[in-house]
């Protein structure tokens, strides 16, 4: 004699929670995945990026064309230009008439000792956490007075 099989109510909790908790597994290591990641499509086009070195500092100076769905920069520096640390992070700029913005970052360089180059680079994380490199920068020590 054949019986059918009839789950208790306590078996299909057991086994909705265990469907539920692999899609949360699932979905979790998808989503850490995607996050943060170098995008090749950049979602800010600079206008400009300019370096002026006066007073013994160094501002850099950047102006974009309009932006999607950027959430900020961060400005990295160099002294060996393999090893990039971020020293800010710029959250917003100055609306321009092209519908972009304006940007800037100034920094004091006299802490820096027997060195003769620093390099700087821009990050632009967009609202996801994605992020692309802007080129890098070369910034002469001895020629700040």
């Amino acid at each position: 004699m054949k019986k059918n099989f009839t789950p208790s109510v306590a078996f299909k909790s057991v086994l909705a929670f265990a469907v539920c908790l692999l899609s949360v597994i699932t979905t979790s290591a998808f989503v850490s995945n995607i996050a943060a990641k170098p995008v090749k499509e950049k979602n800010v086009v600079y206008e400009s990026l300019q370096v002026t070195t006066t007073n013994k500092s160094v501002q850099l100076n950047w102006e974009t064309v309009p932006e999607f769905n950027n959430s900020h920069f961060e400005v990295e520096r160099s002294v060996d230009m393999v090893e990039f640390k971020t020293v800010a992070v710029v959250l917003d700029g100055f609306s321009t008439e092209s519908n972009g913005k304006r940007y800037a970052f100034k920094e004091n360089v006299l802490s820096f000792k027997n060195v003769q180059v620093i390099y700087y680079r821009l990050k632009q994380v967009d609202a996801l956490g994605n992020f692309s490199y802007g080129e890098v920068i070369k910034v002469q020590v001895e020629n700040i007075k």
